[in-house]
């Protein structure tokens, strides 16, 4: 609670948490369930939880906390081990997940362990029933304001519209695929799932080069999800290598933050990306943070400024229009404010004539007061310089931050 003001002082209005409840010794990540009705220790009691969220919500910070219903603790076949799940036809029966089957066998993805985690089985009316009073219990009891859902497509869909409507809040689903046609059918079940797709692209295009008229294929790709807005875009995340430890071309990840925090959707930011954190594979990727808050860091300021400007003009209220794409310049505009990004390392110079701004308007970018342009004969030049992203807002009106 006391470094709540770290992360507020960045502009975030919320917060994702790890897994709250009891877990398997040794699994520090809470994914390994031992008691869903219990909080884990390690993070403190039921009331240190509802201080927590309490001191989140006085500070206008919304909580999302992160659970599972596919899955318990490694407990082999002791199923008595597990609360309130300790029978065995609590579970599947036992088979595991091959390689094979994330694109070729649904039904084995649903009735088949992850990792030899035993595989609840959501078609017993206990186990069912059981999740979905779970659920109601933690939104009433801690009164958390939201819930990003472990391993979604190992379940089937039908349960998780039932329990998505049981909790009452919204519900984004982690459905670790790029194929936008599979994540876009988990839409609707739950409110939204982490953008996966647009995650893949995001970093084939800054971290390895990709051509960036791909943007333009994905977001007509994207026309297959119901709700564009409710998605999860993020650059980094704790199933993943950092960006950087990818590259240590630190203006390609402002592209990647600045898009992330820029174009439809939620944006989701991984702590320690404001200090420039570079893991690799899963738990390289979960570095601790204590110890390495400095608020001056470069990304930290970055990050600020982008948020800062996003609170005030309120970009996400508007549709997000491409001016310009090539291989490697894309721009887009929210509503007056002009996006522009680049995959390339050297000096960039772009004439964007579609756009929507009048004769003699005045853009400035908001990374640097000074650096304006203006609409004339129809057009404005966009200068990019070693690798840079650009916000352009009209009339240079800066945000006090």
């Amino acid at each position: 609670m006391s470094n709540l003001d770290y992360f507020k002082g960045m502009g975030f209005d919320a917060i994702w948490i790890s897994p709250v409840v009891l877990n398997y010794q040794g699994a520090y990540h809470g994914y390994a369930a031992l008691d869903f009705f219990s909080i884990n220790p390690n993070f403190g009691t039921e009331q240190d939880l509802i201080n927590l969220v309490d001191a989140c919500h006085a500070k206008d910070i919304w909580v999302m906390v992160d659970i599972v219903g596919n899955h318990v603790a490694p407990v082999g076949f002791d199923y008595s081990k597990i609360s309130p799940f300790n029978q065995s036809e609590h579970y599947h029966d036992y088979c595991e997940i091959n390689d094979d089957d994330w694109d070729h066998n649904q039904t084995r993805v649903e009735n088949c362990r992850i990792f030899n985690l035993p595989d609840l089985n959501q078609s017993n009316p206990f186990v069912r029933e059981g999740l979905k009073n779970w659920v109601k219990w933690l939104i009433n009891t801690f009164h958390v304001d939201g819930l990003r859902i472990d391993t979604v497509p190992e379940v089937q869909k039908d349960f998780w519209a039932d329990f998505s409507t049981a909790s009452g809040v919204y519900t984004v689903g982690e459905v670790f695929n790029g194929r936008y046609d599979y994540v876009a059918g988990y839409q609707g079940a739950l409110s939204g799932t982490l953008n996966y797709p647009g995650y893949f692209n995001l970093k084939g295009i800054f971290q390895y080069g990709n051509s960036m008229y791909n943007f333009r294929a994905h977001y007509t790709n994207m026309n297959l999800f119901k709700d564009q807005g409710l998605l999860g875009n993020f650059a980094d995340n704790h199933d993943n290598p950092r960006f950087l430890n990818g590259t240590s071309n630190i203006a390609r990840y402002q592209n990647a933050l600045n898009f992330v925090l820029s174009s439809v959707g939620i944006p989701i930011v991984y702590y320690g990306s404001e200090q420039g954190f570079s893991g690799g594979n899963d738990p390289g990727c979960r570095e601790p943070l204590w110890g390495h808050m400095n608020t001056s860091s470069p990304l930290y300021q970055f990050l600020k400024t982008i948020i800062s400007y996003r609170q005030q003009l309120k970009w996400w209220q508007y549709p997000q229009v491409e001016r310009y794409a090539d291989d490697n310049f894309y721009a887009f505009t929210r509503g007056e404010v002009l996006m522009a990004f680049t995959n390339s390392d050297n000096e960039v110079r772009r004439t964007i004539t579609y756009h929507p701004y009048a004769e003699g308007t005045r853009l400035c970018n908001i990374f640097y007061p000074g650096d304006c342009v203006k609409v004339t004969n129809g057009s404005f030049d966009v200068f990019l310089e070693h690798g840079e992203t650009k916000t352009f807002i009209v009339n240079g009106t800066h945000v006090v931050q």
